[in-house]
């Protein structure tokens, strides 16, 4: 058995940890910290305050992130998020290309109904912290989506944008109409939660594993930070 972790580590110093907001729609970027408030030398322990996004490093959306009525982070069910993956490897594509539909049949991977999907890209891993990270983003194409849709995906796990890029939309999908972020409604209203911000999926080295995202149980969010991993040698690869 090879555990693998999956997960940003969240760290305040890092420059643009989450979505571009007051580029896309006028609201103040949030922010991070970590404060130390007890030591051991002092108080004989150790404590910190920590103040978060729901939505910067490795963290995954609950449907009601953009769903009303949708379920709330402390209300997903946990086998939503834990069970059965398969890797689908695009660490090809470039910066500003987009994953398609074609592109996921092109590589022979058997999906299954109720598998969790992965989709990795390495853009994570070499941009994360950067505005390039946001401003050239690999992106998922409108039928990839809906091909992951018809084939049963249970969660999507990703490294790179589940839509268009935030800062380059096309005609139609800018922030405020009725058709941005197409993908999240696709899946979210389908209850597919997504996990994103992946780092090191690189390491996986089989077509099938057994992952889990354990995310912070915080009421009335529409999604939370989370650790999630990878085990190898739990599922069987034989074809």
């Amino acid at each position: 058995m090879r555990v693998i972790d999956l997960t940003l580590t969240i760290d305040p110093e890092t420059k643009y940890p989450g979505f571009p907001r007051s580029k896309v729609y006028g609201k103040p970027e949030s922010v991070n910290k970590i404060t130390k408030v007890a030591s051991v030398e002092e108080n004989k322990v150790s404590s910190h305050d920590v103040l978060l996004s729901t939505q910067h490093f490795t963290h995954y959306d609950a449907p009601s992130h953009y769903i009303i009525g949708g379920l709330n982070n402390d209300e997903v069910p946990l086998d939503w998020l834990v069970g059965e993956a398969v890797v689908f490897d695009m660490m090809h594509k470039k910066a500003g290309e987009c994953v398609t539909a074609a592109d996921l049949e092109a590589t022979g991977v058997e999906m299954k109904k109720g598998d969790i999907v992965i989709i990795r890209t390495g853009w994570t891993d070499k941009m994360f912290g950067t505005f390039e990270f946001w401003d050239q983003m690999i992106y998922l194409s409108t039928d990839a989506a809906e091909w992951l849709m018809e084939r049963g995906v249970k969660s999507l796990v990703q490294d790179f944008m589940t839509c268009d890029s935030p800062l380059h939309p096309p005609a139609g999908r800018e922030w405020g109409k009725p058709n941005w972020s197409p993908n999240h409604l696709t899946f979210l209203g389908n209850n597919v939660c997504l996990i994103e911000w992946c780092t090191n999926l690189a390491e996986i080295k089989e077509e099938r594993v057994f992952l889990a995202c354990a995310p912070i149980k915080l009421k009335g969010t529409e999604g939370a930070p989370c650790r999630v991993f990878a085990v190898e040698g739990l599922i069987n690869n034989n074809k």
